[in-house]
């Protein structure tokens, strides 16, 4: 039906589509909801509107795995359910020694695990052409290219709780005598050009994925090429990505931490309907988290990221929306040939547009942006740049620590449509109830915003990532122990 409300889901989010019967106006479509247990309904974020193809899309966020829910949008109803986190296992097959072809593969009702210990060498350590299957528990080491390679007949597929290092090719050495590594080649790679443009849920977790053999070059050369920790390019969406901890060593730095290939276009990576979240992401000379293209009812939050060139990039989003909230952004790191307190300094939130591409919208919650020793981190909290401005972009209750007092803390870059307010900053911030200082001014300073903020301490929503007298912020195979996931 055209008018029917539609939904996609992933372990704690559920992406909405609805295409209303008239153009709702600025304020979207209402959307609520509730558990099947539950009487009450809580309201979530409006659904945006895009005019482009009449369509009202949103998210629903920090929802319970395995769990119904009762969403209503528009006079529409539907029961949607939250993945289950707990995958039926009807074959279990050991494997250690050589690289691993995985062939054999389940189905949604017994999937085939895989379990393991050490696998040294060959082209991949591990291949996987099936659907329905689990790795889990390998060291993984030295592989000539990709440790692990998803091929053709790949989807539905589990990476969990491996420890992957040491892989890739040496591309060349440059003028500082630098071993820089071939463009890429990833500790988890999916290349679907030539095939299985539709690889779908792939489910990356709890694995340590560190120290490439070679690394990326810096900025200092030009834009970084080399070796990244997860490389999507080209594939379909409906991924998750959590409680990883991908980081590396002087001389081994990553290009992207998570990324893909395809930006400028309707899809790139995560494509749509994707989370990625919990995450460590260090070391790299670009983005830690390059989430580009499409980003319809892309989901990236909880994740911390430290010396990287920046935190989370969105050049384009085409369709959206893509929410970033409750991320922590550490140091920036750019140029190797500059010492840390002379070097350039990217922003938090890299955004922008073209003139084919973009435009969709991007939501920008409650993230924090730190300034250690007031000389090592970003450059801005959000910005486009000349040749793509920021647009169609809202932005509530972050703290912007910035690298220079008189700089910008969102820097538009001649961009429009977008929506700024209760932000906090030591740099320059025009914002009707904006903050100026530091984060300790943000306490009960932040705006209510459905769904992403409902369990407050306090009389109003505190500014930044952390909610003060809530539980700490916990990262990678910590926050999954911390919450059992």
């Amino acid at each position: 039906m055209l008018d029917a409300l539609v939904f996609v889901a992933t372990f704690e989010s559920i992406g909405l589509y609805w295409k209303p019967p008239a153009d709702p106006g600025p304020a979207g479509c209402s959307v609520r909801y509730r558990t099947k247990d539950e009487t009450a309904w809580k309201e979530g974020l409006p659904l945006w509107y895009d005019a482009r193809n009449r369509e009202c899309r949103g998210s629903l966020v920090q929802l319970s795995p395995g769990t119904k829910y009762e969403i209503e949008v528009g006079g529409k109803a539907i029961v949607a359910s939250t993945w289950n986190e707990t995958f039926p296992v009807k074959k279990t097959v050991k494997a250690t020694g050589g690289p691993l072809e995985i062939k054999e593969g389940g189905t949604k009702d017994g999937y085939i695990l895989y379990e393991g210990g050490t696998i040294e060498g060959g082209k991949f350590n591990v291949t996987i052409s099936a659907p329905y299957v689990i790795l889990r528990g390998f060291t993984l080491k030295g592989a000539e290219q990709d440790a692990i390679r998803l091929l053709d007949g790949a989807h539905d597929v589990v990476i969990e709780d491996n420890d992957i290092s040491g892989w890739g090719r040496k591309n060349y050495v440059n003028s500082k005598g630098w071993e820089v590594g071939v463009d890429m080649e990833s500790g988890v790679r999916a290349d679907c050009r030539r095939f299985n443009k539709q690889l779908e849920r792939v489910i990356i977790q709890k694995n340590k994925i560190h120290d490439p053999r070679y690394g990326a070059n810096s900025w200092s050369w030009g834009h970084p090429a080399g070796p990244q920790g997860i490389t999507f390019s080209y594939c379909g969406g409906n991924h998750v990505i959590r409680y990883n901890e991908i980081t590396s060593s002087p001389g081994h730095y990553f290009n992207d931490g998570i990324g893909g290939e395809d930006n400028f276009s309707e899809t790139g990576f995560p494509n749509a309907d994707s989370d990625i979240y919990g995450n460590v992401v260090t070391h790299a000379w670009d983005d830690a988290i390059e989430a580009e293209g499409g980003n319809r009812n892309v989901r990236i939050w909880g994740n911390y990221l430290d010396q990287t060139a920046t935190g989370i990039a969105t050049t384009v989003t085409h369709w959206g929306p893509v929410y970033i909230f409750r991320n922590v952004y550490n140091r920036s790191r750019m140029k190797s040939e500059r010492p840390p307190e002379g070097d350039d300094r990217g922003p938090f939130a890299k955004a922008g547009s073209t003139e084919k591409y973009g435009n969709g919208r991007r939501y920008v919650f409650h993230n924090t942006v730190l300034q250690p020793d007031g000389k090592n981190g970003a450059g801005a909290g959000i910005a486009g740049n000349s040749k793509q401005p920021l647009t169609n972009t809202v932005s509530r209750n972050n703290i912007f620590q910035v690298w220079r007092p008189h700089w910008a803390a969102i820097n538009e870059a001649g961009g429009s449509g977008n929506d700024f307010d209760y932000d906090l900053s030591n740099g320059r911030l025009s914002e009707k109830h904006g903050v100026s200082g530091g984060p300790d001014k943000g306490i009960d300073r932040g705006v209510r915003l459905p769904n992403f903020n409902d369990s407050f301490v306090g009389s109003a929503p505190d500014i930044g990532a952390e909610e003060k007298g809530a539980a700490p912020l916990l990262f990678g195979k910590s926050r999954s122990a911390a919450t059992g996931r």
